[in-house]
């Protein structure tokens, strides 16, 4: 989020959303005269949001979720776009996506530009995990490997500072069909979207992993968790139809720079015809 952007909000009470916008610093949300920002119906002082650098940290007095996770009171938790808060008596809070920009008008120039820079595909991203409360809060590891220990211990690839957390306490295995949380036999368990897990389980792109007090976050790789397929280069005779300048392919086997050079040398001689008349006018 750059400089001078607002974050955006949404609170919703008894069916009616509300809509707000803050700023970076320190804000109380909540249903109380003091509270920087008062919603109606929420108890006084509930909330408390951070944004900084366009990090939103929150922070409630009474238990909250997040997705339907459960966040304890007093816990500080990472929220990201497009991620809702439930609150009590059924209100939530939902943390609304930047607005995009508008669309400019796309002309010939335009559209022949972005054939051409859009060509090559975008550079791809692995799957992380990325946690979202604790010590580590913000920090981010690419799931790389074939299997991926998380715990306290020295180690494991995913080292956690949360004293609830077994020295090994889960395991993220790569497989074909995606990825695959393992509970390694700990007396605290390993919660998958606030449900503790029995087996093995797949995970998909925005799952929360809660490990002792720790909440990570699963993002799944590029291609996994937008489906998009990159862009294909575009060939030229595309081009020329969209520029509405398209000429027709020579044979195969016969050089274009003969053709380039009579086209070249047609215009030439138009512009020659057309400075003759001119000067001729100009003399009657």
């Amino acid at each position: 989020m750059l400089p001078g952007v607002r974050m955006r909000f949404e609170f919703e009470h008894l069916g009616t959303p509300t809509a707000f916008e803050l700023t970076e610093g320190h804000h109380l949300l909540g249903g109380g005269p003091d509270d920087h920002i008062h919603l109606e119906g929420l108890p006084p002082g509930l909330l408390t949001l951070r944004i900084d650098s366009g990090r939103l940290m929150v922070e409630a007095v009474r238990s909250f979720t997040v997705n339907a996770v459960r966040v304890l009171p007093g816990v500080s938790r990472l929220v990201v776009p497009g991620e809702v808060l439930g609150l009590p008596d059924g209100m939530c809070l939902r943390v609304l996506s930047e607005p995009t920009a508008p669309e400019r008008g796309v002309g010939t120039v335009a559209v022949l530009k972005g054939l051409l820079t859009d060509a090559e595909a975008p550079p791809s991203r692995a799957a992380t995990l990325t946690c979202l409360t604790g010590l580590d809060v913000g920090r981010s590891h690419a799931l790389a490997e074939a299997n991926t220990d998380i715990g306290r211990g020295d180690g494991v690839a995913l080292r956690l500072r949360d004293r609830a957390v077994s020295r090994m306490h889960a395991r993220i295995r790569r497989e074909d069909s995606g990825f695959v949380l393992e509970d390694l036999g700990t007396p605290n368990g390993v919660f998958l979207n606030g449900v503790r897990l029995e087996a093995p389980g797949p995970l998909t792109d925005g799952d929360v992993v809660e490990l002792g007090r720790s909440l990570l976050r699963f993002q799944a790789a590029f291609d996994e968790a937008s489906g998009d397929a990159a862009p294909v280069p575009q060939p030229v005779a595309a081009v020329e139809a969209l520029a509405g300048t398209e000429t027709p392919r020579p044979p195969e086997g016969k050089p274009r720079r003969r053709e380039g050079w009579i086209i070249a040398g047609a215009v030439a001689l138009a512009l020659g015809a057309l400075l003759v008349a001119s000067v001729l006018a100009a003399a009657g």
